[in-house]
């Protein structure tokens, strides 16, 4: 039996990016790399023929009936491909699909629905982990500066201003990422 071959990408997909990662998906299976698994920012192929096949991503967050919550999408076609940070993969042949038929949500309510329940589950926590940690840890070390030599306090005043400026910029581009969706849901 011959080994498959296999290829690895490393694409950064966030919170609102979860329809450019399904439309990445759907590319790749169509040049003959079917989606095998998904690992934080990595994404397993295994080499396929090249089909006409959708990839889909929903967000149960924490489903109490995950086991039914799959079948449900079975029942309509469609097979679930994995699970990474509460969003599901699913994929479906699309050979006679209508766009209808291709989409997992029935209407833009639901497609709004999951990103309040993505903002709930995910965004929430950061920014609670970004106002009672990384905030007051900034605070200490300007109050407590006095006390530290410089190459502590220039060491730290790095480390914190860097994650301070990543955590902004991950939350303006994804607050920005949500209010494009929506009035796209919208409109």
């Amino acid at each position: 039996m011959s080994e498959k071959a296999r290829m690895t990408t490393h694409k950064l997909f966030l919170l609102p990016d979860y329809e450019k990662e399904g439309e990445y998906l759907t590319k790749m299976h169509s040049v003959g790399w079917k989606l095998e698994r998904v690992s934080g920012f990595s994404q397993h192929f295994v080499k396929c023929e090249p089909e006409n096949v959708v990839y889909k991503l929903d967000y149960a967050a924490n489903n109490t009936n995950y086991p039914e919550y799959i079948k449900m999408f079975a029942d309509y076609g469609w097979e679930h491909c994995g699970r990474v940070m509460g969003f599901d993969y699913f994929r479906r042949n699309a050979d006679g699909l209508s766009e209808e038929e291709m989409e997992i949500f029935s209407d833009p309510q639901s497609k709004l629905d999951m990103m309040k329940r993505v903002i709930l589950t995910r965004m929430t926590p950061l920014l609670i982990i970004f106002f009672m940690g990384i905030l007051p840890n900034m605070y200490m070390i300007v109050v407590n500066s006095l006390n530290w030599d410089r190459s502590t306090l220039l060491f730290l005043a790095v480390l914190y201003l860097g994650v301070f400026a990543l955590y902004v910029s991950i939350f303006i581009y994804c607050i920005r990422g949500f209010r494009k969706l929506k009035k796209k849901y919208t409109e």
